[in-house]
C-alpha cells in the first residue's frame, strides 16, 4: 500500500498537466481588428508559469460582454498578454512542425517570440515522453513518465520555420544564413555554437538584416 500512495505522489510531481487557470488581461491581434478580452491562462501549480505548449494550440477568453470563448491558433495574427513583469507574444505560424506536438488539426500554431526582427527566435514547447519498461527483477511493467521541453524555433522573413539542428549545428546553419556571410564566417569559425541561439539572432537583426 505504501509503495502504490509513493508512486501516485511521484506521478503527481512529475506530472506535466497539474494546472490551474489564471485570469490575465490581455489582447488579441486579428487581421483588421484587436480584442481587449480577459484571457484563462492555463498555469502549472508548481512553477506559476503558463502552460505554454496548451497555448500553442488554443486559449480561453472572456470577451467584452462577459462571454466565454475559445480561440484556436488558427483564427487570430497574435495574441499578447503579461505575466509578471514579461510581455508575452504569442504569434500565430504555419504549422510546420510535425512530430512531437499534441494532437490538433489547427492549420497554425502560436509560438512564443523571444526576438523580433526579419530573423524571428520562438521558443516551441512540446511534451517528452518515456516508454514502459519492465521493473527487473520482478518483471513488472513499470508506467513511463513525462517532462515538459522547450527548443528554439527560427523563422526569416515570411519563410517555413526552421528547428535547428544540434548534431550539424554548423553546416546547418551556415547554409541558413547563406544571405549573411559575417554570420557564416563567425558560425564556422564556432563563435556562435547551439548555445548562442539568442545572441545569433541578435546579431543577424542588428548586422545582417538588410544585406
Amino acid at each position: 500500500m505504501k509503495k502504490i500512495y509513493l508512486l501516485l505522489v511521484i506521478g503527481l510531481l512529475t506530472s506535466p498537466i497539474q494546472l490551474l487557470a489564471k485570469k490575465v488581461e490581455g489582447k488579441i491581434i486579428f487581421e483588421n481588428d484587436t480584442l481587449e478580452v480577459v484571457f484563462d491562462i492555463p498555469t502549472n501549480i508548481f512553477t506559476k508559469q503558463p502552460d505554454y505548449e496548451k497555448l500553442q494550440y488554443r486559449v480561453k477568453y472572456v470577451d467584452s460582454e462577459g462571454k466565454k470563448m475559445v480561440l484556436k491558433s488558427d483564427k487570430a495574427k497574435e495574441i499578447q498578454f503579461k505575466i509578471g513583469e514579461e510581455n508575452v507574444r504569442m504569434l500565430s505560424r504555419i504549422n510546420t512542425l510535425g512530430s512531437g506536438m499534441l494532437l490538433s488539426t489547427n492549420r497554425n500554431i502560436f509560438l512564443k517570440l523571444e526576438d523580433d526582427g526579419i530573423l524571428k527566435l520562438f521558443k516551441f514547447f512540446y511534451t517528452q515522453r518515456n516508454t514502459t519498461m519492465p521493473n527487473s527483477p520482478t518483471g513488472v511493467m513499470m508506467g513511463g513518465s513525462s517532462y515538459s521541453q522547450e527548443t528554439y524555433m527560427l523563422q526569416k522573413g515570411k519563410g517555413e520555420l526552421k528547428k535547428p539542428k544540434f548534431l550539424s549545428f554548423k553546416k546547418d546553419m551556415a547554409a541558413y544564413l547563406s544571405d549573411c556571410p559575417s554570420m557564416v564566417e563567425k558560425i564556422e569559425i564556432k563563435d556562435f555554437r547551439y548555445n548562442d541561439i539568442p545572441s545569433m539572432v541578435e546579431y543577424y537583426n542588428s548586422n545582417c538584416g538588410n544585406q
